[in-house]
């Protein structure tokens, strides 16, 4: 029986710290449609959140994933992001905030010669990240044109 203020989650995944971290808490093992939390795999966000799908979150539910969550956490498509919400700002003649907090960031090898110009006005130490890598893999700092790559420029 489920008291005022418990919560019922549910998980795809038979993890142990997920499922301790649950019992923890003293949550519920909610059902398909009874849940208040819900740690899904990215499979799943994506087969609920599907077109021919017609689920809506309920105000009281949470996942831990959202549908094209990867367009904010792989870095090259969040600056891709943060850039298009700048130029609407210039469009609709609003304060540039983000600009104060977003560091001058290239794709490569797309703006390769847009590096080369920045590089050459001030060759300062840069950071390099491969797309689609996390936990600092691939990340290193670069103060000539020759450490980038052949397979970039």
């Amino acid at each position: 029986m489920q008291t005022v203020g418990q919560k019922r989650c549910r998980t795809d995944f038979d993890k142990f710290v997920i499922v301790s971290n649950f019992e923890r808490r003293q949550w519920l093992k909610g059902d398909d449609d009874d849940w208040d939390f819900y740690w899904a795999s990215v499979t799943t966000i994506k087969r609920m959140f599907s077109p021919e799908n017609t689920v809506r979150l309920e105000p009281h539910q949470i996942i831990n994933h959202f549908p094209n969550h990867y367009e904010l956490t792989r870095k090259d498509l969040m600056v891709k992001n943060m850039k298009r919400y700048m130029k609407q700002q210039k469009k609709d003649f609003l304060p540039d905030s983000v600009a104060d907090f977003v560091p001058v960031t290239y794709i490569l090898p797309q703006d390769y010669s847009l590096f080369v110009e920045e590089f050459r006005k001030a060759p300062v130490p840069w950071i390099m990240k491969p797309i689609a890598k996390a936990q600092g893999r691939g990340i290193f700092l670069i103060n000539k044109l020759s450490q980038v790559g052949e397979e970039v420029g």
